[in-house]
C-alpha cells in the first residue's frame, strides 16, 4: 500500500517542480536589442537558460548585419539545454521580410513563377534562415486574397491568390523548402484574415460580412495531408463560430472547429498578443487567461518588456495565479506543454 500511494503522489509533486519550465515554453518574447553585449540580451539569455522562455522572435530592429545575427542567435541559443528554444522571425518575402536576401511577395511568386521555380526560391529562402540559426518561420500566409485593399494583407501583397487552389499549391512550396531544411513552418491566419477591411495591428476587426468557408480549405488540405507544422490564430471577429469572442480568445473556434472539426492536434500560435485588437480591447490578465482557456499553446508577445517588469514576469504569475484560482486548468498546460516538446523533437 506504500507504494501505491508514492505512485500516485509523483505526478503532483513534478507538476509542482516544473509548473515553470511549463509556462516557459508557451512563451516566445521579442528580441530587447541587436547585440549580445547588450544588458537586456544577457537577461533573455539568462531566462531561456533557465526555462522561463520558449522561444525568441526576431524583427528587423535586431538584425545589424549578418556576422552580429550569426552571433546574437547563437547567444540565445545555449548549447546545454535539452530542449532547444524556438528561434523564430517572420519571413514571408515582399513587404514582410526582415533578412538580407530579397524574396518575391506571395503575389508575385503566384503571378511571375511556376511551382519549380517557386521551390527553389524558397529553397534559397530556407538555406538563408538555416545558416543564421532560425528554427521556425511564422509563414507562409495561406489567407485568401478576397479583399485587394485589404490592409494587413491583399493591399501588402501577402496572400498568393484569391483561389484556394493557387494558395495551397504555392504555399505547399514554401512549407516544403523550409521542411527539407528542418525550419518549423506557422501557416496564418486562422480562420482567414484576407477578407478583412481592417488591421488587427491597429484595432479590432471583425471578419463577420465578409469572410467565406473557402477560407478554411488551406487548413483542412494541410491539416488531412499531414504537410503543417504548426498554426497561428488571428485576432478576428467571426460572429458565425463564436459571438462573444474573438478568434484567440474562442474555444468554439481553436477547440472546436480547429482541433475537433479538422482534426488538428498540432501546436496552436497566437498572433502578437501586442496587437491593437488585443492591448487596446483588453488587459493583459484577460488575454493571457482568454486565450489559454480557448486553446493557444504558444503566446506570442512581440516585446520583452511591460511598463512594469518584463511580459515573462507578468505573464508567468497571471498563468500561475489563474491555475491556483481554477480560472486555468493545470491539465490545459500539461497537454499545451506535451504538444510543444513534440514540435521541438524535430529540432
Amino acid at each position: 500500500m506504500k507504494k501505491i500511494f508514492i505512485i500516485f503522489l509523483l505526478p503532483i509533486t513534478i507538476f509542482s517542480k516544473d509548473i515553470d519550465q511549463m509556462i516557459g515554453e508557451m512563451l516566445i518574447v521579442g528580441v530587447p536589442g541587436d547585440s549580445v553585449n547588450q544588458k537586456w540580451i544577457k537577461r533573455l539569455r539568462e531566462d531561456i537558460s533557465n526555462k522561463r522562455v520558449g522561444g525568441v522572435i526576431f524583427f528587423k530592429r535586431n538584425i545589424k548585419s549578418k556576422k552580429e545575427l550569426k552571433r546574437l542567435i547563437n547567444f540565445l541559443s545555449p548549447k546545454n539545454l535539452k530542449i532547444k528554444p524556438f528561434i523564430a522571425i517572420d519571413e514571408e518575402g515582399g513587404q514582410v521580410s526582415r533578412l538580407f536576401g530579397i524574396y518575391r511577395s506571395p503575389l508575385r511568386v503566384a503571378n511571375e513563377l511556376n511551382l519549380n521555380e517557386t521551390h527553389k526560391m524558397y529553397s534559397l529562402l530556407a538555406e538563408e534562415l538555416k545558416s543564421y540559426g532560425f528554427n521556425l518561420n511564422f509563414a507562409p500566409v495561406v489567407d485568401l486574397n478576397l479583399e485587394k485593399n485589404s490592409p494587413a494583407i491583399g493591399a501588402k501583397h501577402r496572400s498568393y491568390s484569391s483561389y484556394e487552389e493557387i494558395v495551397i499549391a504555392y504555399s505547399g512550396e514554401f512549407i516544403r523548402a523550409l521542411r527539407e531544411k528542418n525550419i518549423i513552418s506557422v501557416i496564418k491566419h486562422f480562420p482567414g484574415h484576407g477578407s478583412a477591411l481592417k488591421d488587427s495591428h491597429k484595432g479590432f476587426v471583425d471578419i463577420s460580412n465578409s469572410w467565406n468557408f473557402r477560407e478554411l480549405k488551406p487548413y483542412y488540405y494541410f491539416i488531412k495531408n499531414k504537410k503543417v507544422d504548426a498554426i497561428m490564430v488571428g485576432h478576428l471577429y467571426l460572429k458565425q463560430l463564436d459571438r462573444d469572442n474573438l478568434s484567440t480568445f474562442s474555444e468554439k473556434t481553436i477547440k472546436g472547429l480547429l482541433r475537433e472539426k479538422l482534426k488538428f492536434n498540432g501546436v496552436v500560435f497566437s498572433d502578437d498578443m501586442l496587437m491593437g485588437a488585443i492591448v487596446k480591447n483588453y488587459t493583459l490578465k484577460e488575454a493571457v487567461i482568454n486565450s489559454i482557456n480557448a486553446g493557444i499553446d504558444v503566446l506570442l508577445f512581440s516585446s520583452y518588456f511591460t511598463k512594469n517588469s518584463s511580459i515573462v514576469n507578468d505573464v508567468t504569475r497571471i498563468i500561475k495565479d489563474a491555475i491556483k484560482d481554477g480560472k486555468i486548468k493545470k491539465e490545459d498546460i500539461i497537454d499545451s506543454y506535451n504538444r510543444i516538446i513534440k514540435l521541438k523533437e524535430r529540432l
